[in-house]
């Protein structure tokens, strides 16, 4: 296939994936595969599309979406493209853990992990261990492992200020404790951070900084709110809300 041809093609799922459009856009893609037999490299993003076509169509009601990633994994470790079959892992990973299969799931992260720490990813690793954190915080006999692992995720990350990381394993965890029955837990912990975003932020020099750091950590104002809301206390809750927006 034609490079041109190919990225035409490529266009045109993104639009259907987007419209939701998943039986046309599988049309396509099967056609494209049948062309790409000797092109491993579009073969496997061929694959990872029909598998994304699949889960927009079907979930994981059936096997289709975890199986074409697979097929798509297969090709990419015949790939120098090891950071990205470590995040294509990470997505199989989800999907299994959605699928019903939390012990395949950890065990696909697993695998993932130690690509990435050949790597020395810092980021993609920390990254990898938060999906783990996530898989295991469903089950009631593991969530102090998953407790345990978000605590040391904040700690590298805020080490080496990997924000996007740090706060996405922060409000993860919040969420954990109040699920938990542990809303003290929570509320503390949401403050401290919410303080620490502050403080952040108030050291960046440049606006597209801030804006970037702000879209980081929206969702710790939007769980911290949701948690003073709660906890019944509305004027936390507008408190917050004005300092996201930069309302006096």
């Amino acid at each position: 296939m034609e490079k041109s041809e190919y990225i035409t093609n490529m266009k045109q799922v993104e639009k259907l994936l987007g419209k939701r459009k998943y039986q046309e856009s599988l049309v396509l893609l099967s056609s494209m595969k049948d062309r790409a037999k000797d092109e491993p490299e579009n073969l496997a993003e061929i694959y990872t599309k029909i598998s994304e076509a699949y889960y927009g169509k079907e979930g994981v009601k059936t096997e289709n979406a975890i199986s074409n990633l697979i097929e798509s994994l297969k090709i990419r470790s015949t790939l120098d493209q090891p950071e990205l079959l470590a995040i294509e892992m990470m997505n199989l990973a989800y999907l299994q853990d959605e699928y019903g299969s939390i012990e395949s799931a950890e065990k696909t992260l697993t695998e993932a992990m130690q690509i990435a720490s050949q790597l020395e990813d810092i980021t993609l690793t920390l990254s990898l261990k938060n999906a783990l954190a996530d898989i295991l915080s469903e089950d009631s006999k593991r969530v102090k492992q998953s407790e345990e692992i978000y605590r040391e995720i904040m700690k590298d990350a805020a080490k080496e200020k990997i924000y996007e990381v740090y706060y996405e394993s922060c409000v993860s965890l919040i969420k954990l404790l109040r699920d938990s029955g542990r809303t003290v837990e929570a509320s503390e912990l949401s403050e401290e951070n919410i303080k620490f975003a502050e403080t952040t932020m108030d050291g960046m020099k440049t606006k597209k900084e801030k804006e970037e750091f702000k879209d980081i950590v929206s969702y710790l104002y939007d769980v911290s709110i949701d948690l003073a809301m709660e906890n019944e206390d509305m004027a936390l809750a507008n408190e917050l809300a004005k300092k996201f927006t930069g309302e006096k």
